[in-house]
């Protein structure tokens, strides 16, 4: 490796770290904010204050585009904000690190959605560490014929959303830029938020309490998303996303500051068998 790409792995290392830092402050600012407002009005007002953040940058491009683009940019902004909202809600009801663990879930839906899409069938080589990752779900979850955490699921559906938008942001690769995906999103998730806002009855309007936390998780979500897209200019997939989960122990750490949350041995148990089957997975699609 020479001396330019040992830099550039470099960058995308601190770049990825800084990153899953500053999006477990969002995660705290979302959790802070839910003490005075519901989620449908935070993520209305998140999303407007972001997309106002890339307004500026996206001014001048095209707004023409083929349907088909449309509709992937419609799916892809769907599953983006059913994977935050769903994330969101599980953050008012069971610990941080566990929310947090179940949406690094994602790249284990992901197979199934591309099935889903494109009628692909899944890899003989990929059922063992599929079969791993989920394993690490059940063990977060414990579901017993009597009892099961019904926003355990509601966080694991997080994972689902989450992979829907990572597909249909792959498809996008090529036809728009990442701001342009972005700028898309957010307005979509502010016109989805505020008709949740209308359809539930609740207020549009924040407390003077919350402005604080709804324009920490904003900046934050604004700053996270420039963060992980300069990493991946600097470094592959392959190298990032190991990297990434260290966002698990920065919301442990944030949980059990604040909250007096102390992730039991079932949550790192989990967590380990999690990310063991997304680096398999990884490694395979390398090689």
């Amino acid at each position: 490796m020479n001396t330019n790409m040992k830099m550039d792995v470099k960058k995308a290392v601190l770049m990825t770290l800084a990153y899953a830092f500053v999006m477990s402050i969002a995660t705290v600012g979302a959790k802070k904010a839910q003490l005075t407002i519901n989620v449908s009005t935070l993520l209305f007002w998140q999303s407007l204050l972001c997309m106002l953040l890339l307004l500026p940058q996206v001014i001048k491009s095209k707004v023409y585009r083929p349907a088909k683009v449309w509709g992937l940019l419609t799916l892809r902004s769907f599953g983006g904000f059913f994977a935050i909202l769903c994330y969101y809600g599980a953050l008012s009801h069971i610990p941080m690190v566990e929310a947090s663990i179940l949406r690094t879930c994602a790249p284990l839906c992901v197979p199934f959605v591309v099935f889903a899409l494109h009628r692909k069938g899944i890899a003989h080589r990929r059922w063992l560490p599929l079969f791993i990752g989920f394993v690490g779900v059940l063990i977060i979850m414990r579901p017993s014929p009597t009892n099961i955490n019904v926003w355990h699921l509601v966080g694991f559906a997080s994972a689902i959303g989450l992979a829907v938008s990572m597909v249909s942001t792959r498809m996008l690769s090529n036809h728009v830029s990442a701001k342009e995906a972005l700028f898309v999103y957010f307005f979509f998730s502010t016109v989805f938020s505020l008709i949740l806002v209308l359809v539930k009855g609740d207020p549009v309007s924040l407390v003077q309490s919350s402005w604080l936390w709804v324009i920490i998780v904003a900046a934050s979500l604004y700053l996270g998303m420039y963060l992980y897209t300069m990493a991946y200019t600097y470094a592959p997939a392959s190298v990032i996303a190991p990297v990434s989960y260290i966002g698990i122990a920065f919301n442990a750490l944030w949980g059990w500051f604040i909250w007096h949350h102390i992730p039991d041995i079932y949550a790192w148990l989990g967590a380990f068998f999690i990310i063991l089957s997304i680096v398999i997975t990884a490694k395979i699609t390398k090689n």
